[in-house]
């Protein structure tokens, strides 16, 4: 196995290029003699950084010619970030979590002429009144549209606007006055080291403001399902993130939708047991279903239990209206996607 050679793909990004070197490492820790040469390949959504996701296709854009050069034997694995990952994927492919999983949480970054009003979460004031200070319509800016719905659940005034391309052109167009904040992962900006240059104008958003897309702050490996590919990356497997990150990441399967719906999911593992928490809410903010539920794991447990958990979760929200929330978007996103003809 010391003297295998691989090549590993990767999209075309600093974040990627840092994440697969990542990988590499852990790999060589165990296969010292381990030859890795790298791809870089330029995705759908790497190429496309003006048109919103969701109108391009959303679920998968990062990822399609990814998996169709390991189809094709050009690779031999992929590094992802596992919320750009659809959950069901080709015949003859399958995926690992790998590695420890980064701070999931989402972050406010501010421009520099309204950094006074982050601290402590102070965009408001007893939740409902703007500082004084503030403009009446705070401009933030984002695609997500899982960001987007929580932000006007929070923020029922602010003005979304759209917002592509990686962390470094945002943080420019911040920077430039195109917005008064945006919204970025923090693993994201951590793996970059990116927020210690933030670090004077930066929230780290709670999970009761911002609920995670499935799966944010892990890392994944996409391979063809060969004995000795899921040999060579078994010693980097990690139970614990692999087990949470699989409940979220059912508990949206099971709902049928992508990573591209406001439907977000986090999942936590605490004194033996773990806890998933779920979260399907409309565009404007103001319908939400929110659900949560835990079950006894342990090192042992499969990932069909976790997975499970998640099913369950995802039937209790339709149970609750969440159907009704997703058909809606849905319905939006087809529009949107009409327009651009």
């Amino acid at each position: 196995m010391n003297k295998m050679k691989i090549t590993i793909g990767t999209r075309a990004s600093k974040l990627a290029m840092l994440q697969t070197r990542a990988v590499i490492t852990l790999l060589r820790q165990q296969w010292p003699q381990l030859d890795v040469q790298i791809e870089q390949i330029h995705t759908l959504g790497d190429r496309n950084t003006t048109v919103p996701l969701t109108a391009i296709g959303g679920d998968g854009v990062f990822v399609l010619e990814i998996e169709r050069a390991l189809l094709e034997g050009r690779i031999d694995l992929a590094v992802h970030s596992l919320k750009d990952l659809p959950t069901s994927q080709p015949a003859g492919l399958l995926t690992c979590v790998v590695g420890d999983r980064e701070d999931a949480r989402d972050v406010l970054v501010w421009n520099e002429q309204f950094a006074a009003f982050g601290e402590g979460l102070g965009v408001t004031q007893g939740g409902d009144k703007p500082r004084p200070g503030l403009p009446p319509s705070l401009r933030i800016g984002t695609c997500s549209l899982r960001r987007t719905a929580q932000l006007r659940a929070w923020l029922p005034n602010i003005e979304i606007l759209p917002l592509r391309g990686n962390v470094d052109t945002r943080l420019r167009k911040l920077d430039a006055g195109e917005y008064d904040a945006i919204v970025l992962a923090a693993a994201g900006l951590h793996r970059l080291g990116a927020h210690e240059r933030v670090a004077q104008r930066i929230d780290y958003l709670p999970f009761d403001v911002m609920l995670p897309a499935p799966g944010q702050g892990a890392l994944a490996l996409e391979m063809r399902d060969e004995e000795a590919i899921r040999e060579l990356i078994a010693p980097l497997r990690n139970s614990v993130v692999e087990a949470t990150t699989s409940a979220e990441r059912m508990f949206m399967r099971h709902l049928g939708a992508g990573c591209y719906l406001p439907i977000a999911a986090y999942g936590e593992i605490r004194k033996g047991r773990l806890s998933l928490q779920g979260l399907v809410i409309s565009l404007d903010g103001q319908e939400q279903v929110q659900v949560q539920s835990n079950i006894p794991w342990s090192e042992s447990a499969p990932v069909a239990e976790t997975e499970q958990l998640g099913v369950e979760l995802a039937d209790l929200a339709l149970t609750k209206g969440a159907d009704a929330i997703i058909a809606t978007v849905n319905e939006g996103r087809v529009r949107a996607y009409a327009s651009l003809d």
